[in-house]
């Protein structure tokens, strides 16, 4: 399926790079009243499992939403926590959205949505100001989008700048029979290439139910209207317009997920050490 990209004025263009600042008690007050400790398996929306390990951890849709909104990203539901005991390093919020089948044969151009998604980055800078957030301008490709067929997994990563400070968002998309699962990795951006490689070996661990993996595909299922370029650029604002979810996208629009190092760093540091005191006791 051909996927034209949108317009400026004619679509709400979600930017891949958002902006997020949380202090160490903001996030250790937000963060895991009951956190989950593998290995066991988490169940995702009644569509998958995502196998927590040994030396792991999860956090319901409750705990997850209420640390999104310490983070400034209102309107964050439905969505789970994943990340290593102590969560030395990373975590990841996973996401899904029922937006139909989306078509995997689309041959990504890489140039063209940077700047599609740069157009999308400096209209959200609007809201930002208007929230007295600082603004964000996106630099380039980090990790340049690519599609694996054989785990129907959509990648990317995009560096930005926002308030003097480098910021790395690192964005996996998993195709199923009628939906998307959204995984986002929030780690220091020194440690990208590792959170990333620890990162899909914990994705293995995903798995959709047998009736909903992408080759259970029928006829009469729903069709989303966009394929892979979609994902990366708008086709999430059109998914949310259908789906109802439309807050939660200009949430993410508005406030964003910024990944300062520094920020990261104290946010890991003080939700590692509210774990810990909860798990000692």
């Amino acid at each position: 399926m051909k996927f034209a990209l949108a317009q400026p004025g004619k679509r709400l263009l979600v930017a891949a790079v958002v902006a997020l600042l949380v202090t160490t008690a903001q996030a250790a007050d937000a963060v895991g009243k009951d956190p989950h400790y593998g290995p066991y398996s988490q169940e995702i929306a009644s569509i998958g499992t995502w196998k927590v390990n040994q030396g792991y951890l999860s956090l319901d849709p409750a705990d997850t939403t209420r640390l999104m909104e310490e983070m400034q990203n209102p309107n964050v539901q439905n969505s789970w926590l994943y990340a290593p005991e102590g969560l030395k390093r990373w975590f990841a919020v996973i996401r899904y959205v029922d937006t139909g089948h989306v078509n995997d044969d689309e041959k990504i151009d890489p140039v063209a949505i940077l700047e599609q998604l740069k157009k999308g980055t400096e209209l959200s800078n609007e809201e930002r100001r208007k929230r007295g957030w600082p603004e964000m301008h996106l630099i380039g490709w980090q990790v340049e989008p690519h599609y694996e067929s054989d785990t129907q997994r959509l990648s990317w990563a995009t560096l930005s700048e926002s308030d003097g400070q480098k910021i790395v968002n690192y964005t996996t998309k998993v195709l199923s029979r009628t939906g998307v699962a959204t995984v986002i990795l929030v780690t220091d951006p020194a440690s990208l290439d590792q959170s990333v490689a620890e990162l899909k070996t914990q994705l293995d661990g995903f798995a959709f139910n047998p009736d909903q993996t992408y080759a259970e595909f029928r006829g009469g299922d729903k069709i989303a209207e966009y394929g892979l370029t979609g994902l990366i650029v708008g086709g999430a604002a059109a998914a949310a317009v259908k789906t109802g979810a439309w807050k939660w996208v200009v949430g993410i629009l508005a406030a964003g997920w910024k990944f300062v190092a520094a920020a990261v760093v104290a946010l890991l540091a003080g939700v590692k050490s509210l774990v810990k005191r909860r798990r000692s006791a």
